[in-house]
């Protein structure tokens, strides 16, 4: 009996080995599959950051009306397009026999900074490439009859023709300055992107929060939260660093070929500024990649001193 009982023990001894075997090899089949999808999440996670990373540079930069006047503000655009509109007049002031002076006086008291703020608000509420001329034109007007009078010239209808001529051909001249360029080709398309990023920008939000979700609740294990999440929190810095790294290391954007320093100075500095602000969003994703690699490291601790 004895004998028997010690072949039954050692028959359920090997049968749980064996159910043992078969469980923990069925397990590592298992968790050769879970640690390839969470890989792929964290991979979509870091996309769809980068995504918003670019989304939320657009939104507060191209899409940003005190963006544009704090960078013309910062590369003193309005003093340049001051004197350029003073050099550009000074040459039509000669053709049609007034004095230099004329010119530099009238450029000096005309308020530029509010012709373009003006400009620059006609783009960001839907009626881009429209420049009012007609404050301009009054404003000289008065200050050539105010001129005629000061040097007690008789305005004749002949005169009058030629200092309507000269109006016109100086309110051309305005124009022409305070107009943008490039900013004429993207300012048409402001207003209607302008909601549609802002949805964009909601929508990759929550996706964000999705995916970190299932990544955080559908681990067991504290520590490889943590670890998936800081994959793709690093990955979407790195991302957000690759763009503007190559387009600043290139010196491309110094080396665009405009006319008239103003709109030089201020190319230079609005697109720079726009690729720069990609490494804000790098440096917060670095800093909540560190966080989770910190809280990874002390889960995993925990994980393996259990």
């Amino acid at each position: 009996m004895p004998e028997n009982q010690k072949e039954l023990e050692s028959e359920v001894h090997e049968e749980s080995e064996q159910e043992e075997h078969e469980h923990r090899h069925h397990h590592r089949k298992k968790s050769k599959l879970k640690p390839f999808l969470y890989s792929v999440m964290s991979f979509f996670l870091s996309f769809v950051l980068f995504l918003m990373s670019v989304c939320m540079v657009l939104r507060f930069t191209v899409f940003s009306k005190d963006y544009m006047l704090n960078t013309m503000d910062n590369n003193g655009y309005y003093s340049m397009v001051r004197y350029e509109l003073q050099s550009c007049l000074t040459n039509l002031v000669y053709a049609s026999g007034f004095e230099a002076e004329f010119a530099a006086s009238f450029a000096s008291n005309y308020d530029v900074k509010n012709a373009v703020e003006t400009y620059i608000d006609s783009f960001y509420s839907g009626d881009s490439n429209i420049i009012d001329k007609t404050q301009f034109k009054q404003k000289l007007y008065t200050a050539v009859e105010e001129y005629a009078k000061s040097k007690n010239i008789t305005i004749t209808d002949d005169t009058e023709e030629n200092i309507i001529y000269f109006v016109n051909e100086a309110s051309n001249i305005y124009a022409d300055q305070i107009a943008i360029p490039f900013f004429s080709l993207i300012g048409k398309y402001i207003d209607d992107l302008n909601n549609a990023i802002n949805i964009t920008i909601g929508i990759l939000i929550a996706l964000t929060l999705g995916i970190s979700a299932v990544i955080f609740f559908t681990n067991k294990y504290k520590h490889r939260r943590y670890k998936y999440l800081c994959y793709g929190l690093t990955g979407a810095a790195l991302a957000s660093a690759v763009l503007p790294s190559v387009v600043l290391a290139s010196n491309i954007i110094p080396k665009i070929n405009i006319a008239t320093r103003s709109l030089y100075n201020l190319f230079v500095g609005y697109f720079t500024g726009v690729f720069k602000d990609f490494y804000v969003c790098t440096a917060v994703f670095a800093v909540l990649a560190l966080i989770t690699f910190l809280m990874y490291v002390k889960y995993y601790d925990k994980y393996r001193n259990a």
